[in-house]
């Protein structure tokens, strides 16, 4: 039987993370978890009840995740440290905690043993705004919110192009999703990457939607890369179904509400994000109830 070990990032709304928990119980799969520090949760009130047939593991030592900084980084690696040495899985695959699958178990067991081998990254167009992440030292990475660090951290960077100095040269950078599908071959070499991944990355900005894509690119796997080479990649690479058409903003896909029922059960993807119960708890509620009813 082939097995899937699913990475999940949480931070907030841990009712909706439960029901998440709930939809990826399964025989062939196992949750590994971790909680941002910042967040007040404890995995002793009532979340060993959850599971029936997955192991769910809430990481020990919780990182605090910042936006912007390489503790997103750092928080992913964790997660797929715990996973990889708790046993040799198929697939490793990340989500959100405001993730839901769209799609039941045995349509996305089926699909990746279809593809099996295959990496499942969405890889996107490198472009100016994504290199500036990465080659000017940015000191306060995890402090790029509070107004006076990110007014400290710009003028860095703005005396870092004045004096002509860049960080990160001769490295052919890749910008991609951050929400991935892996094999066990290519989550191992991350992890063997991790100094290397640390020295260049501590001192970037947002780089949760770099490290990863170019390590690969280096890697022995590149050309093992899903989509690559038949017009998949820049949309679906990664089969996760992100509406960042009306977002509002570049940096905010769309949350789901109950009017995009129909879209979500007809897509191609077999997970979406995101979802919020404070925006729309009723299509969380729907998705939960139908592949409930799917996987009786």
């Amino acid at each position: 039987m082939k097995r899937h070990a699913y990475l999940i990032l949480a931070h907030n709304n841990f009712a909706q993370l439960r029901k998440l928990i709930e939809l990826l119980d399964d025989p062939r799969n196992d949750i590994f978890i971790h909680i941002d520090k910042k967040a007040k949760f404890n995995p002793q009130k009532g979340w060993n009840t959850v599971c029936k047939y997955s192991k769910l593991t809430f990481l020990q030592k919780r990182l605090k995740v910042n936006w912007g900084g390489a503790s997103i980084m750092h928080s992913e690696i964790a997660l797929l440290k715990a996973a990889t040495s708790a046993g040799n899985y198929d697939y490793y695959h990340l989500l959100s905690g405001m993730d839901l699958p769209i799609k039941d178990q045995d349509t996305i067991h089926a699909f990746f043993s279809k593809n099996a081998g295959k990496e499942f990254i969405d890889y996107w167009e490198v472009n100016d705004d994504m290199m500036n992440r990465v080659i000017w030292y940015t000191p306060f990475n995890e402090r790029e919110r509070n107004f006076i660090f990110h007014a400290i951290n710009k003028t860095c960077r703005i005396l870092q192009k004045i004096a002509g100095h860049s960080i990160n040269q001769n490295i052919d950078f890749k910008y991609a999703s951050q929400w991935f599908s892996i094999t066990d071959g290519l989550a191992k070499y991350i992890i063997s990457k991790e100094e290397w991944l640390t020295e260049v990355f501590d001192h970037t900005i947002i780089c949760d939607e770099i490290f990863l894509p170019t390590v690969t690119w280096m890697s022995p796997f590149k050309d093992n890369i899903f989509g690559m080479n038949d017009g998949h990649q820049n949309g679906n690479g990664n089969m996760r179904f992100i509406d960042w058409s009306r977002g509002g903003d570049i940096r905010h896909p769309w949350t789901f509400r109950n009017d995009d029922w129909e879209r979500l059960m007809n897509v191609p993807y077999l997970w979406a994000r995101k979802f919020n119960e404070k925006v729309d708890n009723e299509i969380i509620d729907r998705i939960y109830r139908k592949l409930k009813k799917d996987g009786d």
